[in-house]
């Protein structure tokens, strides 16, 4: 059940686009433009996509599923799940339908559309946001919340070292927990390594050196996802496969960090 306009005439035009490709995303917002809207997009899930729609509170929030569904699904779940967006008008577009089906079944009050049809199906998603709009019970609400130093399980007080990160990583990997030091260079009281690889040989050169200093602690290899165009030469099964020929375990705990870089945690096995 629908409701007639809820937001002011002001914000009306507003539309926020939820894309995990950057160069896609900004056409998609020139497309969203041609209709008549005032479009941005944004592509790094976690609190600060969340404080961005809080804050700025759109007509609609636009998900493009064709990259990344799953997590364009946690995204709208977290939505639904703060008390100032629940009521937000979603509208999902494309994606494979095997892929939007989890989505559609988690909530199904959401407008579901394509790029074809979206300057028909948008503004009658934003006339009639939902009355008592569907909260998903589900694990996916806690997921899209986390930053990037909870899903790596920075502890307090952790000394960790960052080797060979993109740019604005350390931007990004703030707020730390308290007392946790990042140092960039390894050293042998590192409790915690978060290492980017993004090649195979890359890979193959370095993991015996830092298995060697990993001693009790553990190592984070972090990789390029193969839909970010970045690298496809490394999948968690080969990260699993070298890091078990160097003593350490593999499927410890895996992680989706952004959309460009997965990770697994690798231990050193007992004996």
């Amino acid at each position: 059940m629908y409701s007639s306009t809820v937001y002011p005439e002001a914000l009306i035009r507003s539309i926020v686009l939820i894309h995990w490709d950057a160069p896609e995303a900004q056409a998609r917002v020139a497309r969203l433009e041609s209709f008549g809207y005032s479009a941005s997009f944004l592509n790094r899930s976690g609190p600060a996509l969340l404080r961005k729609i809080t804050d700025d509170l759109p007509s609609a929030v636009v998900i493009d599923l064709s990259r990344l569904p799953a997590q364009g699904g946690e995204v709208a779940a977290a939505l639904r799940a703060g008390n100032l967006t629940r009521r937000l008008p979603i509208v999902f577009v494309d994606g494979l339908p095997e892929k939007v089906l989890p989505v559609r079944q988690m909530l199904p009050d959401a407008v579901y559309s394509t790029w074809t049809h979206l300057a028909e199906d948008l503004p009658k998603a934003i006339s009639r946001p939902p009355i008592d709009p569907i909260v998903p019970a589900s694990t996916l609400t806690g997921v899209v919340g986390k930053s990037i130093a909870e899903k790596l399980a920075i502890p307090v007080g952790g000394i960790v070292a960052v080797l060979n990160a993109p740019q604005d990583f350390l931007e990004r990997l703030t707020p730390l927990p308290a007392g946790a030091v990042i140092r960039r260079q390894l050293s042998d009281d590192c409790g915690l390594v978060v290492w980017f690889v993004r090649a195979r040989r890359e890979l193959q050169d370095g993991l015996e050196l830092r298995a060697s200093r990993l001693a009790g602690g553990r190592l984070w290899i972090l990789f390029p996802k193969k839909s970010s165009g970045k690298s496809d030469e490394l999948s968690a099964a080969a990260v699993r496969e070298l890091g078990l020929a160097q003593g350490l375990a593999g499927a410890v705990k895996s992680v989706s960090i952004d959309p460009d870089w997965s990770g697994l945690l690798l231990v050193r096995e007992k004996a």
